[in-house]
C-alpha cells in the first residue's frame, strides 16, 4: 500500500516536509517509484518533462520517502533579472507510479498511481486559504523608502480575483486577475513614489475575500538608495533596499613557493587571483525585516539593480545575523558580496 501526501484538488510544495508512506504486509518484497515531471520555463508555453526514478527498500515491511525536494531542482529557475512580472511560470503537474515488486524473480504484485498533482517551488506557504497564498517566507511587516518599490507574489486558483492595494486604510488602485489553468503565480511590482509615498505611510496588497494581506512601511529617504533583487526559496523574485553606505573592496590571494638559495630562504608568488567584492549596509530596517535579511543571505543569485536594469550579478558571502536584540527597536546589517564579472 502507497500512501500519498498530496492530492489533485490542492497545491504541493516541493520544499514541504511531507512524505510517501509505503507499507505493505508481503515478505520479501521492494518498491519501485516513477516521478513524471511535467514543467516549463519561467514566461514559458513550452512543455518540457523530466522522469526520475527510484527503489525504495523496506525496513520491518516500511518506508518513508521525501520527493518533492527532488521534484525542486528540475524546475525552472530564473538566471538574470528581468523586469517583466505577471503571470511567472506555468504549474508544474507530476505523476506517480509506485509498483511493488517480490525480490526473488521480480514479478509485480501490487500498483499506485497518482496523476497531475500541480506542485509549486518553495515551502508551503504561512498565509494559505482556499487555495489562495502569498509566496513569501516573511508575512509581517517589510520596510521601504519613498522612492523604493515592492514585489509581491500571490498563488492563485483558477477563476477572477481583484488585487487590491490600500494606502494608509484607503483604496489607491485595484487590478482584476483572471486565471486560467496552470498560470496560478502571479506578480506585482510597486513603486511607492507613483503613490505619492511619504515617510510613515503604511501601504498593504491583498487578494480581495481574503483575510490576509502583505504590509509595507515607508521610511525616510537617505543619501543613497540601492536595490537589491534576490531569488528566494520560490523561485522567485525578492527586493531589499539598502539605504546605508556602500563601498566595492578588492582582495588579492597569493599562491607562493619557497625554496633555498645560497641557503636562504626565498619566497617566490606564483600566482595572484583578485576578488572584487561589494559591501553595503542595509540602514536602519523593522525588526520583522530580519526574515528578508536572512533569506538574501542564503539566497544562490543576487543582483543589483539600477533604473530597473541589471548592475552587477552577486552572490552573499553569509557569516551571521542578530535576529533578536532586546535593547533595540530598529536594526542595521552590513552585507557583504562577492561580484560575478560579466
Amino acid at each position: 500500500m502507497v500512501n500519498f501526501p498530496y492530492n489533485t484538488t490542492d497545491f504541493a510544495f516541493t520544499l514541504e516536509d511531507s512524505f510517501i508512506e509505503f507499507s505493505t504486509e508481503n515478505e520479501d518484497t521492494y518498491f519501485d517509484l516513477k516521478v513524471t515531471i511535467i514543467y516549463f520555463d519561467f514566461f514559458s508555453e513550452v512543455e518540457k518533462e523530466k522522469v526520475l526514478e527510484y527503489k525504495i527498500p523496506l525496513l520491518n515491511q516500511a518506508q518513508s520517502f521525501n520527493v518533492g525536494r527532488k521534484i525542486h531542482r528540475y524546475l525552472a529557475s530564473l538566471t538574470t533579472y528581468t523586469n517583466t512580472f505577471g503571470f511567472m511560470y506555468k504549474t508544474a503537474k507530476v505523476t506517480f507510479i509506485a509498483t511493488e515488486f517480490n525480490i526473488a524473480d521480480d514479478s509485480e504484485a501490487s500498483t499506485d498511481t497518482l496523476t497531475d498533482v500541480q506542485f509549486i517551488a518553495g515551502e508551503k506557504p504561512k498565509l494559505l486559504e482556499n487555495n489562495i497564498a502569498l509566496l513569501s517566507n516573511n508575512t509581517n511587516y517589510e520596510r521601504i523608502t519613498e522612492k523604493g518599490l515592492f514585489i509581491v507574489h500571490f498563488l492563485l486558483p483558477i477563476g477572477s480575483h481583484v488585487l487590491k492595494l490600500n494606502k494608509n486604510g484607503s483604496e489607491v488602485a485595484s487590478e482584476n486577475i483572471v486565471v486560467t489553468e496552470g498560470n496560478n503565480v502571479f506578480s506585482k511590482k510597486i513603486t511607492a513614489e507613483n503613490f505619492n509615498a511619504t515617510k510613515g505611510d503604511v501601504f498593504n496588497i491583498k487578494i480581495d475575500g481574503t483575510s490576509f494581506a502583505k504590509t509595507f512601511v515607508i521610511f525616510p529617504n537617505n543619501i543613497s538608495s540601492k536595490l537589491l533583487i534576490f531569488i528566494d526559496k520560490f523561485k522567485l523574485f525578492r527586493v531589499l533596499e539598502c539605504t546605508g553606505h556602500f563601498s566595492f573592496p578588492d582582495e588579492y590571494s597569493q599562491i607562493t613557493h619557497t625554496y633555498k638559495q645560497n641557503l636562504v630562504e626565498v619566497l617566490e608568488i606564483v600566482d595572484t587571483k583578485e576578488i572584487n567584492k561589494f559591501n553595503i549596509n542595509t540602514g536602519w530596517v523593522l525588526k520583522t525585516d530580519t526574515a528578508t535579511i536572512s533569506s538574501i543571505s542564503k539566497a544562490k543569485k543576487v543582483f543589483l539593480i539600477e533604473n530597473d536594469t541589471q548592475v552587477l550579478a552577486l552572490v552573499p558571502i553569509a557569516k551571521k545575523l542578530t535576529k533578536e536584540d532586546s535593547e533595540a527597536e530598529l536594526y542595521e546589517y552590513d552585507l557583504e558580496f562577492q561580484i560575478n564579472k560579466q
